[in-house]
């Protein structure tokens, strides 16, 4: 039960798609959340434990999701409804791929925000405004751009308009030409910027933060870390692994390449992590994640260094890299969606799926400031977008799409599709089937469990 596809709808390359992947998975939480949580809960024994998370839960769901994709050469909605026909099972099961679509135009709408945030950082660290700033300035510059969402409606659209070029040249034209020049500008950026992290004299030291293995920290917590991480990093849940896997040649070896994602997305993590460290070090400040890491401590850390200013523009160029490369793969299932379920050309199906989510994150933008007066439970619209995507969203529909391709769809599919060894292939299958719903279990338990009490 598959739909055939033109060949310039394909990867051009096994390596564009592992990129691809690498670039779907390197956002925000690669730059702001995983160093500082290496740092904070055992260094190399986090990184070891991490990587076996990666390996025994992500990538065996990524796997998953790329052959569900694959197979029916589709975007999550048609997936779901053709695999539900071949299995014999209610055609119902395709509202979980309008689940996975929807969450991730709903993360589109406040990660949107944030590349505003980013772009806008850009223009400003450019133009030397926050040259010799310290922390106090820095944190000042950051509340009055929040308080005033005007000033950042250009570096909004812009973005936007960035993912709907991208978007709208297709998959062999668009997706798969970005991704070729965008991620070894990602890589090269990450690169210089270590050279003058090595410069900083506090190389070292952050190495040895990063990276000294410290047995003894090994506790419930230190696993959940490593195990929530390594769910949330791999954009998995939002329908763009699936619609990527879609493009995906079936001369490739899905295995093989899935691995090489988690392996080279944990190690541009680890890189990224050994520019940040030094650059604190350096300035002797304290080690933070989050909005507060990225737009306050750093642009005062970098600014007291050598070259400062040109660093900390690198740097933000960067993040804005990762923030582009993270966006055209969350609404590509949505723009795949109205290409195919009702038949329009590739670039009317990039302008409605841009310019809604458009709409929906102006809202989100203008709840720091014409908005921020309404709330719910305590939340303005951007808390409320990423509490429900993060909470519940995610971990259900990847739940649910573990269950389907683990239970209820055929040993024939699957491994027609994977093509490994046969014990290669049962470990994968335990793995999905077992392993993997426990991992999300205690995700989603431990979540709910932090919020409410």
């Amino acid at each position: 039960m598959q739909t055939d596809r033109k060949a310039q709808e394909l990867w051009s390359h096994r390596s564009v798609f592992i990129l691809a992947l690498m670039g779907s998975s390197v956002g925000l939480g690669n730059i702001w959340k995983f160093p500082y949580l290496t740092s904070e809960q055992g260094g190399g024994t986090f990184v070891l434990l991490y990587l076996a998370c990666v390996l025994l839960v992500g990538v065996p769901m990524m796997k998953a999701e790329v052959l569900l994709g694959r197979h029916t050469r589709s975007n999550p909605v048609q997936a779901m409804r053709l695999l539900s026909q071949e299995a014999g099972v209610s055609e119902r099961w395709r509202i979980l791929g309008w689940l996975a679509v929807l969450t991730g135009v709903l993360i589109f709408s406040f990660y949107a925000v944030v590349a505003a945030w980013i772009f806008y950082y850009v223009f400003s660290l450019s133009a030397g405004l926050l040259a010799d700033a310290g922390w106090e300035q820095s944190n000042n510059f950051f509340s009055r751009m929040l308080a005033d969402p005007d000033t950042l409606l250009t570096s909004h659209t812009l973005f936007m308009l960035v993912v709907l070029l991208i978007l709208g040249a297709g998959v062999r034209r668009g997706l798969d030409r970005a991704i070729r020049y965008l991620m070894p500008l990602m890589l090269l950026l990450v690169l210089i910027l270590l050279v003058y992290a090595y410069q900083s004299g506090y190389f070292w030291q952050a190495y040895q933060q990063l990276f000294q293995f410290r047995p003894e920290r090994i506790d419930g917590a230190m696993v959940l870390a490593a195990l929530g991480h390594a769910f949330f990093t791999l954009s998995l849940g939002t329908g763009a692994v699936m619609t990527y896997g879609a493009y995906l040649s079936r001369k490739e070896s899905i295995g093989q390449t899935v691995a090489c994602v988690g392996v080279l997305d944990t190690l541009l993590a680890l890189l990224i992590g050994m520019v940040i460290f030094p650059v604190l070090l350096a300035a002797q400040m304290p080690s933070t994640s989050g909005p507060e890491l990225l737009f306050i401590s750093l642009p005062v850390a970098f600014g007291q260094l050598h070259a400062g200013q040109v660093l900390c523009v690198m740097f933000f160029l960067l993040v804005g890299v990762a923030a582009v490369t993270s966006a055209i793969s969350l609404m590509e299932p949505f723009t795949a969606l109205l290409e195919q379920q009702w038949g329009l050309r590739r670039v009317v199906a990039a302008v409605i799926s841009v310019a809604t989510a458009w709409c929906m994150s102006l809202a989100v933008l203008f709840s720091f400031g014409h908005l921020a007066g309404v709330t719910w439970y305590g939340m303005n619209l951007f808390e409320l977008l990423n509490f429900v995507t993060t909470y519940f969203l995610l971990p259900l529909v990847s739940l649910a799409i573990m269950v389907f391709t683990g239970w209820i769809l055929s040993r024939r599919i699957t491994q027609s599709e994977l093509t490994q060894s046969v014990p290669g292939y049962y470990l994968w299958r335990l793995c999905l089937r077992y392993l993997v719903p426990l991992a999300i279990g205690l995700i989603f338990v431990t979540n709910l469990y932090n919020v409410s009490f």
